[in-house]
């Protein structure tokens, strides 16, 4: 199945309001439990990066995991980043995670150069140029940084993809099943990454491997 390239910003006021609710609480765990299985005896201080942070359900749950650590979460979505920064108010952690709208490959002001730890779930597939988000890992990563980016695996065919959604996502909301259908087509399969990270002179760095039936996840530390 060929790529479809969907839109880089989620900003529809209904869309925002969707990924702030409890339906994607899965999909955090999901990416958690990638954290506890690729890392299990982490326990970092410093400086966290989430690109494409959305309405900072990973930033949250980083932050709780991780008390030692600040969290700064980048993402281009205003509507997106209203809810997250609600969220952040609301479990009083506005002094540990900040929360900065810019869009890549330009610069945001976050505050930070470098830092100790980068992550991105699901962010990867909304890239038209995927390289941004390898070239920034490059640029934001401390030598040694740690680095875990989740995404999405794009299916061989349209009843595969369909397949996938149906069960994974059985009871969401409509518009979210749209998303998510969206959202594989945009993706890229584990030999296209394999070769972005080759390109960004990342592949002997950082593993790849398939971590659910439907995600990838790339992780492991920098080299300087």
């Amino acid at each position: 199945m060929k790529r479809v390239i969907e839109p880089e910003l989620m900003n529809d006021p209904e869309q925002a309001a969707a990924y702030a609710g409890s339906d994607l609480d899965r999909a955090y765990w999901l990416f958690m439990q990638c954290f506890k299985k690729y890392f299990p005896a982490m326990n970092p201080e410093g400086a966290i990066l989430d690109l494409g942070c959305g309405t900072a359900g990973i930033p949250l749950r980083l932050a709780r995991r991780f008390p030692a650590c600040e969290i700064y979460g980048v993402d281009g979505a205003p509507r997106m980043l209203a809810y997250a920064k609600q969220a952040v108010q609301r479990e009083g952690l506005e002094n540990r995670i900040h929360l900065v709208r810019g869009i890549l490959p330009h610069r945001p002001s976050i505050l930070r150069r470098h830092y100790e730890m980068i992550v991105s779930n699901s962010f990867l597939h909304h890239l038209a140029d995927p390289m941004v988000l390898w070239q920034a890992v490059r640029e934001y990563g401390l030598p040694d940084a740690t680095i875990l980016i989740v995404d999405l695996l794009r299916p061989e065919s349209e009843e595969r993809l369909q397949t996938v959604v149906n069960k994974y996502m059985p009871d969401a909301p409509a518009m979210l099943r749209q998303d998510m259908t969206h959202s594989l087509r945009a993706a890229f399969t584990l030999d296209e990454v394999t070769s972005q990270l080759h390109k960004a002179g990342l592949a002997e760095s950082l593993c790849l491997e398939k971590a659910t039936p439907f995600q990838f996840a790339v992780y492991g530390n920098l080299r300087a």
